[in-house]
């Protein structure tokens, strides 16, 4: 009798083992596009994308470049891209009630809500880090607001565990890794520097 409900507990510790395990598998070998601008702020953001995608899922993300956040935009809704980087601010200027709100919170309420509802795209959590940001780690002439990553509902369901990985990162980038990080990786371009970020954090 004891072996047996042995036996039943085993078995019903590896399927919630392989359940947990299954998600993950799902992304292995299968490839992410993420749009980009050349904003130094979004170089960094998305290496860290890239490497802690991977380590974590198995998948790739390639990069798309583009000449601004519109430009980006168009290619989520296209389907000409999987993710971005958006900001709170260019975003809001789209969204009606964003002039009342009271603060960051509130507004990324709102932007949140009008892009699942008119284009089924998914606002993440926050990175941390206000930009777009200039080569030298300044801010632009652009009104710095909340970095945003952003995916569609279409993206989600074909890669499930996609949103709680990347939502790890909120509250890891705020304006001074950032600006260090700019400066350390050449902006993004040493991966070294990215994973030790990454690691130094306990992300992968």
């Amino acid at each position: 009798m004891k072996i047996s409900k042995l036996l039943v507990s085993g078995a019903m510790a590896l399927f919630f083992v392989l359940s947990a395990i299954q998600p993950c598998q799902a992304c292995v070998g299968r490839i992410l596009k993420l749009a980009l601008i050349q904003a130094p702020d979004q170089q960094v953001a998305g290496a860290i994308l890239a490497v802690f995608i991977n380590e974590r899922t198995g998948t790739t993300v390639e990069i798309v470049p583009c000449n601004d956040i519109r430009e980006c935009e168009e290619k989520i809704k296209s389907g000409d891209a999987d993710l971005m980087i958006d900001y709170l601010a260019i975003a809001g200027m789209r969204v009606k009630g964003v002039e009342s709100a009271k603060n960051d919170q509130e507004i990324y309420g709102l932007v949140k809500q009008y892009y699942l509802h008119n284009y089924s795209m998914v606002w993440l959590k926050p990175f941390g880090y206000h930009g777009p940001m200039a080569k030298d780690g300044s801010m632009t002439k652009i009104k710095p607001s909340l970095a945003v990553p952003v995916t569609t509902t279409r993206i989600l369901d074909q890669f499930p565990v996609l949103d709680r990985v990347i939502n790890k990162l909120s509250g890891r980038l705020d304006d001074d890794t950032m600006q260090k990080l700019i400066k350390d990786s050449k902006m993004g371009k040493d991966r070294s520097v990215i994973k030790k970020f990454l690691k130094d954090n306990h992300l992968i």
